[in-house]
């Protein structure tokens, strides 16, 4: 996922493969930022856009930290970062199927380090969706739909593996690393599969369940893991089963009792859902490897939590700027709370941001 990151002042390493990006410089805190695609890296004016990084370092606002960009050649540099003196290094790099150089560079870089790493790369190199579903199954509670990786370019391959796993259709299919909805379709069979592929493409598929509620609507709930607190994000409604942040205004906005409904759930810092529903989500939480990271689920109509997929890529801004929606900004304040407890530093101010 694409994003922006602010750039200060230089970290005293330079050049086309190593752009170092501190903050206000003298601070414990780095964040480590990066990508497999240099192409992809964006630079305009005093912002960056990088592939494979979330947003969540929003929250902390202009805390003070020095921030360091990986390339896959990184190692081909006369120098390297020394950061033994840091007590705290954020990976930030958390697409694992665009990024497998950086996130490789940066586990070597970390080795023996004595600083506290939050988001190690070995545990975001581990969640992919197909990953996650394999070590989420059989959560009490956690409907898991199987997943399995396909390879462009070994179509008759594919047909046999779904046949083989006896994977359930309909089937979403997506290339790996591709977030927000993006889906190349809908499969029917394994030949409609076969016949989407493309040869230069790796794709994950996975089993569609249903999960429309008895109105006949679908809702998608996020939340996101800080250390062991929860942050209840969202709940977006739709007509239609690929829920998107855009129905907010197309069939949200008008309707006052979903409006009400989504609310409500904000009556707690963590979701005001059900007991049963938050039981599901420690039970995800222990299993999961990573630090932070987000969730994002459907309801089904026997009442357990129907995975759509869990990873630290998910952003956390923005929020629509109607303020009928307002009261969804409630969660900035518990989240920065949580990501400054996780960080180990101070509480500062709450203020959004």
């Amino acid at each position: 996922m694409t994003d922006h990151i602010s750039h200060h002042n230089s970290f005293g390493l330079a050049g086309a493969e190593v752009a170092a990006l501190p903050g206000s410089g003298n601070s414990s805190l780095l964040f480590i930022v990066g990508t497999d695609q240099p192409d992809r890296l964006k630079v305009d004016g005093n912002r960056f856009s990088l592939a494979g990084t979330t947003d969540l370092y929003k929250l902390l606002g202009p805390e003070p930290h020095d921030r360091l960009q990986l390339t896959p050649n990184y190692f081909r540099q006369a120098r390297q970062a020394e950061l033994g003196g840091y007590s705290c290094i954020l990976n930030l790099i958390t697409e694992p199927e665009e990024n497998s150089r950086v996130l490789e560079n940066l586990r070597k870089l970390l080795k023996g380090l004595p600083g506290k790493v939050v988001n190690h790369p070995d545990a975001v190199r581990r969640s992919t969706r197909d990953q996650v579903a394999k070590l989420l199954a059989g959560t009490p509670g956690l409907a898991v739909p199987r997943a399995v990786r396909l390879r462009g370019s070994k179509p008759a391959y594919a047909v046999q593996l779904i046949e083989r796993t006896g994977l359930t259709f309909p089937l979403i299919l997506r290339r790996i690393g591709t977030h927000t909805g993006k889906i190349v379709g809908l499969m029917d069979s394994a030949q409609d599969v076969a016949a989407a592929l493309e040869s230069d493409g790796e794709y994950i598929a996975t089993e569609f369940v249903d999960f429309a509620s008895s109105d006949g609507l679908y809702r998608k709930y996020r939340v996101f893991f800080f250390g062991d607190q929860v942050i209840f994000r969202h709940m977006l409604v739709s007509d239609g089963w690929n829920v998107h942040g855009r129905d907010r205004s197309r069939v949200m906005a008008e309707r006052k009792d979903l409006l009400e409904e989504e609310e409500r759930l904000f009556d707690r810092p963590d979701g005001a859902f059900p007991p049963e529903v938050h039981e599901v989500l420690r039970a995800v939480r222990k299993r999961m490897a990573l630090d932070f990271f987000g969730i994002d689920f459907g309801l089904t109509q026997d009442r357990r939590l129907l995975l759509f997929e869990a990873n630290s890529t998910m952003n956390f801004f923005p929020f629509l700027a109607d303020p009928r929606f307002d009261y969804v900004k409630r969660c900035v304040s518990p989240a920065r709370l949580a990501f400054r407890k996780l960080l180990g530093l101070p509480a500062g101010r709450t203020v959004e941001p």
